[in-house]
């Protein structure tokens, strides 16, 4: 886990603290792999400040030079805690945990911790929701010893997980949902009420979702991500509309985003093969969704012959019913 704190209180793995300490400017040049462009991303006051307004319910409404100024001071320019903190006792390895300031409680220097992510594959062969809620819980579990002791569980701080899937569903893209633990009113119809600042308000999931195919709707904070991510535009035509539409801008800017620029072809090459691969197979199971459906099957039944997650099933079937004639001859 990446916790800015006193370097006693930070997870320790074979009995060595093995955190390091960087210059924030020097992360590129350590690691240009997915975890090393999470660090620029996610270290960048400007970009964390937009994900914090747009997403997080205690940010609503709060300006971006505000936020910058008075709740990131853990993301300072240099001497910046990265390292295997991110390695956390249940030995999950997170791509990046900060932890912020509250707008409503400036005093207190951690408000919240926020786990972000960067996923390519939208169905690794698991439902990406519930590795978000892994997640949190291990968050939580973090947090003896270091943000609380003994039994003062009063002292749990809030703990978030963003997702940015670069490769989410059609129907998905250029959207983002959050998800939270709410009361339930028995005796009322189970109507549910979600509280910030709530006791049970501990565990919020921020799930967003980009398609390079896709790239209208979602309002500025999805443009300046679409921009962030894009496989087309060039290094000069990035820094140019995040400066001007989005006030980000990067320092040391020409080495940091033709790096960034290469990790995002890569990564829409990786894609490109990946979805060759798959075409092949998703072929295959739409002949299989469609010979079932045709001999009286639902939906559960093809997914335990297909062993896909339910969200795939739901589209397989859409596209064999929209292409009847194709599938089925009319």
């Amino acid at each position: 886990m990446l916790y800015y704190m006193p370097l006693e209180n930070l997870c320790f793995q074979g009995g060595q603290n093995m955190a390091k300490y960087y210059d924030i400017h020097d992360i590129f040049d350590q690691d240009t792999t997915q975890d090393g462009i999470s660090k620029m991303l996610f270290t960048h006051k400007q970009i964390v400040a937009w994900i914090l307004r747009e997403c997080f319910p205690e940010f609503k409404g709060c300006p971006l030079d505000f936020i910058i100024s008075n709740c990131l001071d853990c993301l300072n320019d240099v001497d910046y805690l990265i390292g295997d903190s991110t390695h956390g006792r249940s030995g999950t390895d997170m791509d990046i945990c900060i932890h912020v300031r509250l707008p409503q409680d400036l005093e207190t220097k951690i408000g919240i911790i926020i786990n972000l992510e960067i996923q390519k594959d939208f169905y690794p062969g698991y439902t990406i929701i519930k590795r978000g809620i892994y997640y949190e819980c291990d968050l939580i579990a973090r947090e003896k010893e270091t943000v609380f002791t003994d039994s003062n569980y009063n002292d749990i701080k809030k703990v978030y997980t963003v997702w940015i899937c670069l490769q989410a569903p059609p129907d998905l893209a250029n959207t983002f949902e959050r998800y939270g633990m709410a009361k339930l009113d028995l005796e009322d119809g189970m109507h549910g009420v979600h509280e910030i600042g709530a006791p049970y308000d501990l565990l919020d999931m921020v799930m967003i979702y980009l398609n390079e195919k896709y790239q209208e709707g979602g309002g500025p904070f999805m443009a300046m991500l679409r921009t962030l991510f894009s496989p087309t535009l060039s290094k000069e035509e990035k820094l140019k509309i995040l400066k001007e539409r989005y006030s980000i801008s990067f320092k040391q800017e020409d080495e940091k985003m033709n790096k960034f620029i290469e990790y995002v072809k890569q990564v829409n090459l990786e894609i490109g093969k990946e979805n060759g691969l798959k075409i092949g197979e998703e072929q295959v199971s739409r002949r299989v969704v469609a010979n079932m459906l045709r001999n009286g099957r639902d939906e559960k039944e093809i997914q335990m012959a297909l062993g896909l997650p339910a969200s795939k099933i739901i589209e397989l079937i859409r596209d064999v019913q929209s292409n009847s004639q194709e599938y089925f001859g009319k």
